[in-house]
């Protein structure tokens, strides 16, 4: 039993977003960013209990649609087109859990061993994506879901169809569903193509208010202690919520939207710089579905921009260069291009109160309104408001009743900054303009109940909460209502807008008897097998046949030796290091430093390789920063980092070595790379010796005169011979400007460790200018990762 999703206290913005889901699968999914314990994966999947039931094909493992001919197996449309009755039943719509541990096989499917075994045929056991189609796909910590399972996803979620070609079985099938992943960014960065794959996104802060805290806890004290009766009492909010959901997909046909609302929001992407055209199309799905969960068939600013926020919050810009829009920049830019169509000039306020005294008139209309009243033309109006019965009002009101039996009232008018009092009011379309004018009043009564038990916050009520309202006035159907009086007194509304018709991931690929990767052959097992290749061991077994007694009620007979282990294929990271020399003859090159990380960001980013950084400071080193994927992180703090006295390279040599180790316990099969930025010029040696363990008492004064440089420099050796031993890759980068002297030992020494580590030296000298330093810099090193890449394989 899962906790009921009418009961979740706070994330008002959050559970909006997986409701429009709901009431929408074509948004397709949603991302929940958010530290440990914050509630991300049970909001997740306590969603089930409110989603409404599927129509599937009756006994068909796809879970066919049988309404959408798009969205059928083979074997479904053939029936279909050959006009053969298709028997369905109604299910409950269901969250497929995605486990971070299941096999390729296990998820895309695999050949029936049963079938194989007793009858000796080739038959597809059905995966974790044919049960997901038309259902919600769950991965929680979705960011650390293996490549070659975040690669079938990808396909799946880009064609809707899944394709296995696979141990001489054929079979492709419908893949349809809403995409919901979890994570925690403390555990490191998605992908940026899969993170493109999720429409929309929430980012969950820990709850602030002790209020909420508490009541949080009372709830889940309640709920373990009798869960049955828990969710009996939260039954009619969860079964209200079912009905909203699919009232609002009826809502939802309704809704068309204008060209120039779809011209302001792929002005504002623009603007924004975000990558591809799906910000584009799901900012538009999302603003319609916003609407018809609020029982409306015009969308609104607030809609827009709400809309906006989910699905702009995770966005790549500038091809990863530049960090996502905040939901103030959101706000700002989307405000200023929604200006352009919803065009309102708040005058005043008024109550519900007044308004409910005024007459309304029933019937359609629609009015011409151009230009907004003179000065003669609003006191006009305002006289004749005053007077309980003038012959305008009479006029008027003939007008309607005459318009109930011809179909519609037809006029023109002018727009009033103030509604005459007791004037009548109607729901009519304005053309003529986009512009709307009057006073507004707030419905408080409108909407779900507001404290501790509340349900789901409207649109209006979540745009506030994120600011997203500032800048101009928002019109919002459920908690604001319009009064833009006219000529005629009357209310006027919008007309009803017309429908318009190289490298690829990760670098390195590893071969590994491990349960991970994708299958890449097979081998004899040493040993207990541990990881069955189920096709090559019916083909073992099938020769032998002739020879052996076979079991009744199978066609095989299969023992020990036809068993055959899995080989499988994964693509390995780099782990790249930079050990950073912060003595003072670098100072002139870290800006240079930094700006070669930056345009390395884009290799980085798509092959997911962690960088990390270990400075060198004073007598030691420390580590700056742990291996992450974002670069642009990096490279700030190295150029945050201070300038040191000295250079103790053994030190941060030997530091990157236990990072590496660290990375290696975490993922067996990543490449350590360290690349060494320095002048060479190591005059601090380790506090403690690598050969005696003799601990060192280093003095300053002698240290600033050059009296440990030959310990130091044999320290950087040792740790040289270390790194080789480890299989550390080491790319050395000397920027050592000093052409003669003895500074110029600098240059043996990084060569020494080239060498030794059998690595790379690469050397430049501040009497290089900056463009060309780092355009050099950036083809060496990304050289140097080609050739580490293309020679590394891990058995």
């Amino acid at each position: 039993m899962v906790f009921p999703f009418s009961a979740i206290v706070n994330m008002d913005k959050l559970k909006l977003a997986i409701l429009i889901n709901a009431i929408n699968p074509k948004i397709g999914g949603l991302l929940i960013k958010g530290p440990k314990g914050s509630g991300k994966s049970t909001v997740a999947r306590s969603l089930a209990d409110v989603l409404p039931k599927i129509e599937v094909v009756e006994d068909c493992p796809f879970n066919c649609n049988p309404k959408d001919l798009s969205n059928m197996c083979p074997s479904c449309s053939s029936k279909y087109v050959k006009g053969e009755r298709l028997q369905t039943r109604e299910k409950e719509m269901a969250v497929v859990d995605l486990p971070l541990g299941a096999t390729e096989d296990r998820v895309i499917g695999s050949i029936d061993v049963e079938k194989a075994i007793k009858h000796g045929i080739g038959a597809l056991e059905p995966g974790i994506l044919a049960e997901a189609n038309q259902n919600i796909l769950y991965v929680d910590e979705v960011n650390l879901l293996p490549d070659h399972i975040a690669d079938d996803l990808l396909d799946v979620a880009a064609t809707g169809w899944n394709v296995v070609e696979r141990e001489g079985v054929s079979v492709r099938h419908p893949s349809r569903f809403i995409f919901i992943g979890t994570m925690n960014p403390e555990e490191g960065e998605l992908r940026p193509q899969l993170l493109d794959r999720f429409p929309l996104s929430v980012r969950v802060g820990n709850i602030t208010s002790v209020e909420d805290r508490v009541e949080v806890i009372k709830r889940n004290l309640e709920f373990e202690a009798n869960p049955e009766k828990f969710q009996e009492e939260c039954l009619p909010m969860q079964k209200d919520l079912q009905n909203r959901i699919e009232q609002a997909r009826e809502t939802l046909k309704q809704i068309t939207l204008s060209e120039d609302l779809l011209r302001s929001i792929s002005e504002a992407c623009l603007s924004l710089k975000v990558d591809g055209l799906r910000p584009d199309i799901v900012i538009a799905k999302a603003a319609a579905t916003l609407a018809a969960f609020e029982s409306r068939t015009k969308v609104t600013p607030d809609d827009v921009a709400v809309a906006a926020e989910l699905a702009l919050g995770h966005r790549t810009r500038e091809g990863g260069f530049l960090e996502p829009a905040t939901p103030q920049e959101i706000a700002h830019v989307f405000a200023a291009s929604t200006k352009k169509v919803f065009q309102f000039e708040k005058t005043g306020e008024t109550t519900k109160e007044d308004m409910s005294k005024r007459k309304f008139l029933k019937g359609k209309s629609v009015f011409w309104v151009k230009n907004d009243a003179e000065e003669k033309e609003e006191e006009k109006a305002q006289r004749e408001g005053k007077l309980k019965k003038t012959i305008q009002k009479q006029k008027t009101n003939l007008m309607f009743l005459f318009g109930r039996l011809t179909g519609g009232v037809w006029g023109i008018g002018k727009r009033l900054k103030k509604s005459p009092k007791d004037a009548p009011v109607t729901d009519g379309l304005q053309v003529g303009s986009h512009k709307l004018r009057g006073e507004t009043y707030e419905d408080k009564s409108v909407g779900v109940k507001k404290g501790p038990d509340k349900g789901v916050l409207t649109v209006s009520e979540v745009a506030r909460h994120t600011e997203l309202s500032k800048g101009f006035p928002l019109i919002d159907s459920f908690q604001r209502k319009i009064i833009s009086p006219s000529k005629f007194f009357l209310k006027m509304g919008k007309a009803k807008p017309k429908k318009r018709g190289a490298f690829a991931g990760r670098h390195s690929r590893s071969i590994t008897t491990l349960q991970r990767g994708r299958p890449y052959g097979w081998k004899i097992p040493r040993g207990k097998p541990v990881d069955i290749h189920v096709p090559a061991t019916v083909r073992e077994a099938a020769r032998k046949q002739g020879s052996r007694a076979k079991p009744l009620e199978t066609a095989l007979s299969i023992s020990l030796e036809d068993v055959r282990e899995k080989l499988r294929s994964c693509k390995a990271p780099l782990t790249m290091i930079f050990v950073v020399d912060l003595s003072g003859s670098m100072l002139l090159n870290l800006g240079a430093v930094r700006e070669a990380l930056l345009k390395l960001h884009g290799d980085a980013y798509r092959g997911r390789d962690r960088v990390g950084i270990v400075a060198l400071r004073d007598f030691g080193a420390t580590v700056v920063q742990h291996p992450i994927t974002n670069l642009r992180v990096v490279a700030s703090k190295l150029q945050s980092m201070h300038v040191s006295g000295f250079t103790p390279l053994a030190a941060g040599m030997h530091k990157a070595l236990e990072v590496f180790k660290e990375a290696k316990r975490r993922d067996p099969v990543t490449v350590p790379v360290m690349v060494l930025i320095t002048d060479g010029s190591a005059n601090i040696p380790l506090k403690r010796s690598i050969e005696t363990g003799k601990i060192r008492q280093i003095d300053e004064a002698l240290a600033a005169a050059r009296e440990y440089e030959d310990v130091a420099v044999t320290d950087v050796f040792t740790v040289s011979r270390m790194l080789r031993r480890e299989g550390v890759h080491v790319i050395a980068v000397n920027t050592n400007a000093h052409m003669y002297g003895r500074e110029t030992y600098g240059f043996l020494v990084t060569e020494r460790i080239a060498s030794l580590t059998n690595g790379i030296n690469h050397t430049f000298g501040t009497l290089m200018p900056e463009k060309e330093m780092i355009e050099n810099m950036i083809e060496q090193i990304r050289g140097d990762q080609r050739a580490i890449m293309g020679e590394k394989r891990i058995g």
